[in-house]
């Protein structure tokens, strides 16, 4: 990739509009500014700060690669099976937000966690669907924090046809895995935008036996 096409991965600043851009691998950058704000949030120890959710709901920075290397990367890339799946089929109703607990996918290295989030449509202006931030804890105070590298699937054909719900197909990885000495798990969930609502949403709260 031209270096001087280079953007930073995280606010989408180009070379020329920062002080500094540090390479990462492939098409990744990030700028100074956007570094020091990840180090501000490595230091605050709650895991729902002002600053963590301000990062988490900014619109993604796409970064086209090339139709050839797409699909020799789809073409080398083995498709993980779980070795376990553990079904929750849990929800909760917030406002006018219904979160659906579906399951937990365990592999070898990480386990995923998989939902459903209805909510109204976001209105028109919105590039992109923010995902929910998790914190889970397990019954040994081990805790993951954050969405590790999950997806957001819109499903419209699970909408309703009066338009006043959308439909959304998530899921977040987790590592390292659930231990043997997990039995239970406390699952949080928070909403980056409904932290701007006024009064702000409170975080979705699960507990599941395992």
């Amino acid at each position: 990739m031209d270096r001087s096409q280079a953007r930073c991965s995280f606010c989408g600043k180009r070379p020329p509009d920062v002080q500094r851009m540090v390479a990462g691998p492939g098409a990744a950058y990030i700028c100074d500014s956007c570094l020091k704000l990840c180090n501000d949030i490595l230091e605050d120890p709650s895991p729902f700060s002002a600053k963590a959710l301000e990062l988490a709901s900014r619109p993604p920075v796409v970064v086209a690669a090339p139709l050839e290397t797409r699909h020799r990367d789809l073409a080398e890339t083995p498709k993980l099976l779980p070795s376990r799946i553990i079904n929750i089929e849990l929800e909760q109703k917030q406002q006018d937000m219904t979160l659906m607990l579906q399951q937990l996918q365990v592999f070898e290295k990480h386990f995923e966690l998989h939902y459903i989030w209805i909510r109204p449509p976001l209105q028109a202006g919105f590039a992109f669907v923010p995902r929910l931030i998790f914190l889970l804890q397990d019954n040994t105070g081990y805790q993951w924090a954050g969405d590790r590298g999950g997806m957001l699937l819109a499903r419209s054909e699970l909408s309703s046809e009066s338009h006043q719900e959308a439909v959304y197909q998530g899921s977040a990885r987790f590592s390292p895995p659930l231990s043997t000495a997990t039995s239970a798990l406390s699952i949080h969930a928070i909403d980056p935008l409904g932290q701007l609502e006024n009064p702000p949403l409170q975080p979705w709260q699960f507990e599941i036996r395992l």
